[in-house]
């Protein structure tokens, strides 16, 4: 219908709606993952024409507050997403360009163009550019939390001193606000530090558990609201102990020959990348914080952490421990919720065995999903390779999901991306 773009105009585009409003889901189960998948290309594709669109009129002088009000008013948003939505099309059109041409081609939706350039948006545009070329390749594979510590991490990388400063900033603006909700609810926020932030949930995870096991029957959210509640206004008194705050850092970086970030992990995954200042900051930790250190070795070909194994049929100790670090979160591309879950692989019940290499960390629903008939899930790679695991849906489309990268150094005269042989050291 469309010889090439040129040829389009706007009565074009509205033949083009009332063609796919016309459109009724094909039979076939296999055919309509297709049809899903190509709709949301044509949506992304979209958004990137729109975004073209929105920086040339702000190239052409136009002031960004009132395109910001006129895109709002024109994709039906509000002014204020319409000032974002202006913004994400300048970054997008002036300094990432690898961004939008995965937008233009449908490999990522426009939330995760936005989470590149919110990440991004600190640095100077060089630097964003290096950021945007470094994650060029995983774009279409990442979802949106792995896609957000990935741009976090690359940030990082190249201005390793202007994120320490943003984040000792960002801690010395901590504070606790409150707002009342419906039904009798209220909301309490507290921005603290990530230590912090993982001490206080681990701990308060760990009581609920206890709870738990104890035979209470509340849910496990609730066990730690009211935790919450009884810890903030003395109704009882938590007993002090010691809380374990897991960091993932090169040996380089913990030495101070090299500056690749660490990962922070707390309850349910990683909290994200942290700068390597910081990381020597946490692990030379004052006695009163009882921090520990233990090591986990990586193979020099492969440049993956070695795999630990049990001779039992549940996945607990120091084996849950080394697949929770190594997944950081559900395993399930695109999904990115906290690990509720370490599965078996192929199932105890089939002779899967207890081992690193078959197990993966899921969130509860994808494990439950994993359960339902026609969902089959297998290892691709061996036990000293880079974990992957091939997922087949119900209508035979096949997806892998590869264990996230650790920390690893950089040589100094080389480029960043680089990756040199070494030593991981857990600081927990």
């Amino acid at each position: 219908m469309f010889d090439s773009a040129d040829q389009l105009d706007l009565v074009d585009l509205e033949v083009l709606v009332a063609l796919l409003a016309e459109v009724t889901a094909p039979a076939d189960p296999a055919a309509w993952v297709d049809w899903l998948e190509a709709l949301e290309r044509v949506k992304s594709a979209a958004c990137a024409v729109q975004a073209r669109i929105t920086g040339a009129v702000v190239g052409d002088g136009e002031p960004t507050r009132s395109v910001g009000a006129q895109v709002g008013l024109a994709r039906h948003e509000s002014p204020h997403r319409g000032r974002r939505l202006t913004g994400l099309a300048v970054a997008l059109v002036d300094d990432l360009p690898h961004t939008l041409a995965a937008l233009e081609r449908g490999d990522i939706n426009e939330h995760r163009a936005q989470l590149v350039a919110d990440g991004t948006r600190d640095l100077s545009e060089a630097d964003r550019r290096v950021v945007d070329a470094a994650l060029a390749d995983r774009l279409p594979v990442l979802g949106d939390r792995e896609l957000g510590l990935a741009t976090a991490r690359a940030a990082m990388r190249v201005d390793p001193a202007g994120a320490t400063r943003r984040r000792e900033a960002a801690v010395s603006r901590r504070h606790v606000s409150s707002r009342r909700l419906a039904d009798g609810t209220g909301l309490i926020a507290g921005v603290v530090s990530e230590v912090d932030h993982a001490a206080i949930m681990t701990s308060l995870h760990r009581a609920a558990a206890t709870d738990r096991a104890r035979g209470d029957d509340r849910s496990t959210a609730q066990l730690v609201a009211d935790h919450f509640v009884a810890r903030l206004t003395g109704q009882v008194t938590a007993q002090r102990t010691p809380i374990t705050i897991n960091l993932v850092v090169s040996a380089e970086t913990l030495l101070g020959d090299d500056d690749e970030p660490a990962d922070l992990h707390g309850p349910g995954g990683t909290l994200g990348p942290v700068p390597a200042v910081i990381a020597r900051r946490l692990v030379h930790a004052s006695p009163e914080h009882a921090t520990r250190v233990r090591r986990l070795f990586r193979v020099e070909e492969t440049d993956h952490l070695v795999a630990m194994e049990t001779t039992t049929r549940t996945f607990d100790g120091l084996l849950r421990d080394f697949i929770t670090l190594r997944d950081q979160s559900c395993r399930t591309p695109w999904c990115g919720a906290p690990l509720r879950t370490t599965d078996h692989i192929t199932r105890a019940a089939d002779g899967g065995p207890t081992t690193a290499h078959n197990g993966q960390g899921l969130c509860e629903n994808c494990n439950l999903t994993k359960e339902t008939p026609g969902w089959r899930h297998h290892t691709t790679t061996g036990p000293l390779e880079p974990h992957t695991v091939q997922i087949t849906t119900p209508t035979g489309h096949t997806h892998h999901s590869r264990a996230p990268d650790p920390p690893r150094p950089r040589r100094a005269q080389d480029d960043w991306t680089e990756i040199e042989t070494g030593r991981w050291i857990l600081a927990a």
